[in-house]
């Protein structure tokens, strides 16, 4: 790309004319990319297919058809000015694609996502070439067959991730394990396009490999200079919650200078930038700052203005019957080779058949990067034309229209497989992803609830999958009209409501940074302002779009420095009720005891004393489940108490017994007749022969005549632990009573 057609220099008189006409452009792609999408959203379309028929109404199809339409938005200079813009836009988005992508999915599941990619790239490129010898008589292409080979590969393979990533967010998808995994897989199917078509094209020219070297030195200097700033700034103003706008402007600058210069040396610079997003330092208030910034304006302006000119580009008026064959077999091809790549990778996976469909119908949508290879290197193109460039671009919409059409009905169709399930810790396997949301109201809440979490993620170095959330709970005001739920998927709140709980807001996030400094691990915010008497309603509600396993709420009293407790209003216990009565997860009550209760283990160096009580119900299966988390952090010592009655006639539902001639340890089990009872012996079995018997988790056995003597013996051990976790008790209960 030319460096004056990349900053649009003005040529003559014409500077402001393709200006206003670029504005005015963007302004009719939201309003009819809204209108579209308000009509196609009940029938469950994604924003992205709004937005691309938005274009497709403006482009020289439809309304640019008129004289007077044409001759505005298709001026003289007005491409160079679409090309400039349209590279800011992408190199915005792709950049906070990085900042928001996840690592530690991505590590957990790359063998998938690798799997996935290649056998995608297998199947498109074999029909590729079976593709050249059909194209090649049909279009009369007599030379250069290996960048006709690339081109339709790239055509076929390339896979749009902001597109997925608006469709996957549309449809509440972005939380689950499929719509994480097909977003990794876009991810990775589009970056490697890049890098084989850019290497493939240096190759031929033999004069792009230095410079790709060259762009490689300076794309990881800065992001050594990224996570200096990322440390440096912060401490500038530690008052502040987030970076100053001037700050921030530094980051966006330095990003801008190495992507221009990339893209002035025809290289796609869409890798460059997502690497130097992703290795943004992930703790502290500069990522938080980006992400702050930069999420609401890019997807709410940046990638509807991004898909409506993909849309506009669409031009099949100069076609003739050949080129609409071969735009009909690309459009088939690219459909099948997803479908047999990706189906091929599924079965030998084992993923699940339900998504079998879904993965290649969704992964099958183009974009961005398929446009910018088709616009890129002409001179090493003997064949291309423009009406072969305008197939190849129409064919690239026409498949993304169809795919994200087809995916959205599937869904629909299969509505039950991909909506959130109502589970319980009892049935989730310690080697699933644990999603915890601990809710606060301020600080104080703030730093017992980081202490559980760092309890629940396990020790240093643990690969189990887990991820904590953290929601700041600001009751708004009786005076202030109702608010919905003000978050946004995974990133603080920004706008309009920053003055509430402005102060907490501020410590919660230091007490969060100095956790993250230390552990390594990441506590992604939330903030929910709203009425006290609606909070219930917002609570489970990003419950179930975060896809929480269990939620924490703080209890309605706390402990005061003198011991006493002191109840925080009545408001705050009704709506722990209303919680724990409409939550579609498990929900616990988390009683902090401040300074004289539990600790953060990763920075606490002895070891912390932590008792389950069972008297049996499926609370306390659930609470025992749930100590399954606790039991793999080897800072924590757990100790499983069973209340036994003493007027039971049954015997223990687990029991010691060593025999004389060897050291080994059976479990033995009676018989009760209840299911309920049976349920009880059944899960403590499980659990006893698991971490028990390897010594990772203490047991012991009460037997206890009524309420009374519970308590006594509550009392006489309450010292002893840091952290009693205890299901709620059955009603009929005798020892509890």
């Amino acid at each position: 790309m030319d460096p004056k057609l990349l900053f649009c220099l003005p040529q003559g008189d014409e500077l402001f004319n393709p200006l206003n006409t670029l504005f005015i452009q963007m302004g009719c792609i939201l309003v009819f990319s809204q209108l579209f999408y308000l009509m196609l959203k009940p029938c469950g379309q994604a924003a992205p297919v709004a937005q691309i028929l938005a274009g497709i109404v403006l482009s020289p199809v439809l309304l640019s058809r008129i004289p007077k339409v044409k001759e505005f938005f298709l001026q003289k200079d007005a491409a160079d000015y679409y090309s400039f813009f349209s590279f800011v836009l992408r190199t915005s988005f792709m950049f906070l694609i990085g900042l928001e992508f996840d690592i530690q999915f991505m590590r957990r599941n790359f063998k998938k996502v690798s799997v996935i990619t290649l056998s995608s790239f297998s199947a498109c490129s074999l029909l590729s070439l079976a593709l050249v010898y059909i194209l090649t008589p049909l279009l009369h292409i007599k030379e250069d067959y290996l960048t006709l080979f690339m081109t339709l590969f790239v055509t076929l393979s390339n896979t749009s991730s902001p597109v997925v990533l608006r469709s996957i967010a549309d449809w509440k998808l972005n939380t689950s394990e499929i719509g994480r995994l097909t977003l990794s897989c876009a991810l990775f199917i589009e970056l490697s396009d890049v890098v084989i078509y850019t290497l493939v094209i240096a190759s031929i020219s033999k004069s792009m490999i230095g410079n790709i070297f060259l762009f490689i030195f300076a794309t990881g200097a800065l992001i050594l200079l990224n996570k200096f700033l990322a440390a440096w700034l912060p401490k500038r103003n530690p008052k502040e919650k987030y970076l100053s706008k001037a700050e921030t402007l530094v980051f966006i600058i330095f990003l801008l200078i190495i992507a221009v210069t990339i893209e002035s040396y025809d290289v796609n610079s869409s890798v460059s930038v997502f690497t130097i997003g992703i290795m943004v330092p992930r703790q502290g208030k500069t990522h938080r700052t980006l992400i702050q910034r930069l999420s609401y304006p890019i997807h709410e302006f940046v990638l509807p203005v991004y898909f409506g000119y993909m849309g506009f580009r669409f031009s099949i008026t100069a076609l003739t019957k050949r080129y609409y064959i071969g735009l009909v077999i690309i459009v088939i091809l690219a459909l099948a080779g997803k479908l047999i790549g990706v189906i091929c990778a599924c079965m030998y996976l084992k993923i699940p058949k339900k998504y079998w469909l879904f993965l290649p119908t969704i992964l099958s949508v183009k974009g961005h990067v398929g446009v910018l290879l088709l616009d890129a290197n002409y001179s090493k193109k003997k064949w291309w034309t423009t009406t072969i460039h305008d197939m190849m671009l129409a064919s690239l919409v026409v498949t993304t229209l169809v795919s994200g059409v087809l995916a959205s009905f599937l869904l629909k169709a299969r509505e039950k497989d991909f909506a959130p399930q109502k589970t319980c810790l009892e049935s989730h396997d310690t080697h699933e992803e644990l999603r915890v949301l601990s809710c606060v109201y301020g600080v104080r809440h703030a730093r017992g609830t980081i202490s559980l979490i760092s309890a629940l993620s396990g020790c240093h170095g643990a690969s189990k999958p887990f991820a904590a959330l953290l929601m700041h709970l600001v009751p708004l005001p009786k005076k202030r009209k109702s608010s919905e739920l003000l978050y946004h998927e995974l990133g603080d709140d920004v706008h309009g409501d920053d003055e509430f709980g402005t102060n907490d807001g501020l410590e919660i996030n230091d007490s969060i940074d100095s956790f993250a400094k230390d552990s390594k691990l990441l506590i992604q915010q939330v903030k929910l302002v709203t009425k006290m008497l609606n909070m219930h309603v917002e609570i489970c509600n990003a419950t179930e779009d975060l896809r929480i396993s269990i939620v924490f709420l703080p209890f309605h009293k706390h402990q005061r420095i003198d011991g006493k407790t002191t109840n925080d209003g009545e408001i705050f216990r009704q709506m722990n009720r209303n919680v724990l009565r409409h939550a579609p997860c498990s929900v616990g009550i988390f009683v902090d005891r401040n300074i004289t209760g539990f600790q953060q283990p990763h920075g606490f160096d002895s070891v912390q004393h932590v008792a389950a009580l069972f008297f049996g119900g499926p609370d306390d299966r659930e609470a025992l489940a749930l100590c399954r988390w606790l039991a793999n952090n080897t800072l924590i010592h757990l100790t499983i108490i069973h209340f036994v009655s003493e007027d039971s006639q049954t015997e223990s539902p687990v029991r010691n017994t060593t025999t004389q001639d060897n050291n080994d340890v059976f479990i033995e089990v009676a018989g009760r007749d209840q299911t309920e009872h049976e349920a009880d012996r059944s899960f403590l079995e499980e659990f006893h022969n698991r971490f028990v018997t390897t010594g990772q988790v203490g047991f012991m056995e009460k037997r206890v005549s009524d309420g009374p003597h519970t308590l006594t013996i509550l009392r006489e051990i309450g010292e002893m632990y840091s952290l009693f976790v205890v299901g709620k008790s059955r009603g009929d209960s005798p020892m509890t009573m």
